[in-house]
């Protein structure tokens, strides 16, 4: 008699179940997040597992024994304010965004944003760098007191007094605006915040560790801000412009870090696609539906892992049936 088979082929592609994680902001939806506050979970055929027992099971096969870089979506509330993300800084940490919608409540004009960077101009006002970030150090110094008073004590703050701190804070910043299909490269130390109603695809190095700058709600993660070790370090130059590499027609790589790269495909340009043999693993996430990744469908929104061993042993074909969605995956992988 067959016994049941009990754990998952590590040559074929996995579907990333995800796990929803409440945000103050609104959520985060993980595909490879593992912590302790949430996990992903992978499924093929019959069989689902927690993505870290997945990866245990045989790491050298299914990512050459390296960590997995992180997928998810950040999902924010419409409302102003109340769905805009922290402002904060990465020291390791490297992200990308490609926004994917703009919820017409929040943007009736098509175009949401992104707090991303520093005022050039008023910047130049000041007599060196150093004044410039002392002068917004004590901005959100400023900014922070009250937020402690409404937030820890309870006072009653006259929303004026408070709206005037944040608008004067925030007028050291950039806002940049955002529509779907544009693509954010968050380099380390560089000061973002990712705006209410504005969806995104992301992915980052698998480190979660953050300083947060400001934030106009109270902070549920952790007691303090981390202002001044920020402020010291941000980057005050302003980002530069994502660049996209074309790698072969209908392909362009959106990203290049030292840890991972991101492609952006168009399938109906670039034909069924043949990943490369010398990545340890890829993760796509499909834009469009009716995506395949060897003989798993794919729906818009719908992520896979593909292990190492299907790269080696059997070179995968990721294709797509309706030509016509425009961009049809984002695949990152270390040396894409």
């Amino acid at each position: 008699m067959p016994q049941p088979q009990t754990a998952i082929d590590p040559a074929l592609p996995v579907r990333l179940q995800p796990v929803y994680i409440a945000k103050p902001w609104g959520q985060e939806i993980w595909y490879t997040g593992m912590e302790a506050r949430g996990e992903s979970r992978v499924q093929s055929g019959g069989l689902e597992m927690p993505i870290s027992e997945y990866l245990a099971a045989d790491p050298q096969r299914l990512c050459r024994s390296q960590p997995v870089l992180l997928l998810k979506v950040l999902d924010p509330s419409p409302a102003p304010v109340t769905g805009d993300l922290y402002f904060e800084v990465h020291e390791e940490k490297q992200e990308v965004y490609v926004v994917t919608a703009v919820d017409p409540r929040a943007w009736p004009q098509g175009k949401g944003g992104i707090r991303f960077g520093m005022n050039q101009d008023l910047r130049a006002q000041y007599a060196d760098d150093q004044s410039f970030r002392q002068a917004y150090l004590q901005a959100v110094t400023a900014y922070e007191a009250i937020r402690r008073r409404i937030d820890n004590s309870g006072e009653a703050v006259a929303a004026e007094e408070e709206q005037q701190a944040r608008a004067y804070m925030e007028s050291f910043t950039e806002l940049q605006a955002l529509a779907v299909g544009d693509v954010v490269r968050v380099p380390t130390w560089t000061p973002h915040a990712l705006q209410h109603g504005v969806r995104v695809v992301e992915f980052q190095t698998p480190t979660y560790e953050r300083f947060i700058i400001s934030f106009a709600q109270k902070v549920l993660t952790q007691d303090h801000w981390d202002s001044p070790h920020a402020v010291a370090n941000m980057h005050l130059h302003a980002p530069a412009p994502a660049l996209f590499e074309d790698v072969q027609p209908g392909v362009q790589r959106i990203a290049r870090f030292d840890d991972f790269n991101v492609w952006r495909v168009d399938l109906a340009a670039a034909g069924p696609l043949t990943l490369p043999e010398h990545i340890p693993y890829a993760v796509c996430m499909a834009l469009a539906d009716e995506v395949t990744a060897g003989v798993l469908p794919l729906a818009a929104e719908q992520a896979c892992f593909i292990p190492a061993d299907a790269l080696h042993n059997n070179p995968l074909n990721v294709a797509g049936a309706n030509p016509a969605a425009g961009p049809h995956l984002l695949i990152a992988a270390p040396a894409l």
